[in-house]
């Protein structure tokens, strides 16, 4: 019974780690579209003030 025991309280750490290592993942790759939207926004604006001021190109 010991090793049963033994086995599943290491299956419950391993699927514990393997959760924790996914939302990690998913934290970081919401972070990346974030960044990249910001970015995507930001070279927009710079490029509609210098259609609307072709003297800053």
């Amino acid at each position: 019974m010991f090793a049963l025991t033994a086995l599943s309280e290491w299956l419950q750490l391993m699927l514990a780690e393997i959760a924790r290592k996914r939302e990690e993942l998913e934290r970081a790759r919401a972070e990346e579209a974030q960044r990249l939207t910001e970015s995507e926004a930001a070279r927009q604006r710079a490029e509609q003030r210098a259609a609307e001021n072709p003297t800053t190109r």
